[in-house]
């Protein structure tokens, strides 16, 4: 609870994205916590196509859902499904604004191919 505690404050107090913001973004999005995933967008501080060490993004965590221990299965709720569909507008939004500014091929550009292929 104290971590949890921690990394919030760590992200009400950022102006721009950290690895704790981008952390945060990791652990909201697969959690299904579609309000705490909304007031960190919101703020437009956060690099949505962020990975974690394994290459993956905020969203694919998300489309994965969480792990239920009991069961032994990936299950996915309606608060997944929300932070899937908010996750996929923060990306087009972030693709959108790098190759409307872009003068040359960037990773976002790139990204941005990748996405909307």
């Amino acid at each position: 609870e104290a971590a949890k505690k921690a990394k919030e404050e760590a992200c009400a107090s950022a102006t721009e994205s950290t690895p704790v913001v981008e952390e945060a973004l990791r652990f909201y999005a697969p959690s299904g916590d579609e309000a705490r995933l909304t007031a960190l967008l919101e703020r437009g501080i956060v690099n949505v196509m962020a990975t974690d060490e394994d290459d993956k993004m905020a969203i694919d965590l998300a489309k994965r859902g969480s792990y239920n221990y009991e069961t032994k299965e990936w299950v996915e709720s309606e608060g997944h499904k929300a932070c899937v569909a908010l996750m996929e507008e923060a990306m087009n939004k972030a693709c959108e604004e790098a190759c409307a500014s872009a003068t040359e091929s960037t990773p976002a550009v790139e990204e941005a191919l990748r996405f909307y292929a």
